[in-house]
């Protein structure tokens, strides 16, 4: 009896082992694949999306992050941009910015704040400019940046979002 449960004992111990192994590899092997695997893309090759907020959601600056090729991308209307339009002037094209809302130090979501005219990581304090770049804290390398497009009626217009190339 002894023997058989000793016999039992190693089946388990090495069941447990190969699982362990297993879910390494996984783990392992599962980033690598995601990087492999080719992104949907335009005829152009650029990724574009149509972000689902419009001009108006972006006046007052309390617009959310929404998903771009499975990252969070942050829209800006910027404060040159928001007097144009509440002249009723068509925006220029640099007016409405587009960024990685991903904080390049530890992955925290960055914010934009209207009173500073920057955008803002809480997770360690780091801030960036209106054109992506770190200008205080740990952050190591500046945010990536989309083009923004703006296409259609002025006041109706759909704001579409692609890599730059």
């Amino acid at each position: 009896m002894d023997e058989s449960h000793s016999s039992a004992r190693r089946r388990w111990l090495l069941r447990t082992l190969q699982g362990t192994i297993g879910i390494t590899l996984a783990a392992i092997l599962y980033p690598v694949a995601r990087f492999l695997k080719p992104r949907r893309a335009t005829v152009s090759g650029a990724l574009e999306v149509v972000a689902p907020l419009k001009l108006k959601d972006l006046v007052d600056g309390s617009a959310k992050p929404f998903d771009f090729a499975g990252k969070p991308c942050l829209l800006v209307l910027i404060s040159e941009g928001a007097k144009r339009l509440a002249r009723g002037e068509r925006l220029q094209a640099d007016d409405v910015r587009a960024f990685n809302a991903i904080c390049t130090h530890v992955d925290c979501t960055v914010r934009y704040r209207p009173g500073s005219r920057d955008l803002f990581c809480s997770c360690h304090d780091g801030v960036y400019d209106l054109d992506g770049r770190n200008v205080s804290g740990p952050p190591p390398r500046p945010l990536e940046t989309y083009k923004v497009m703006l296409r259609g009626e002025a006041g109706e217009e759909e704001i579409v979002i692609s890599r730059r190339s």
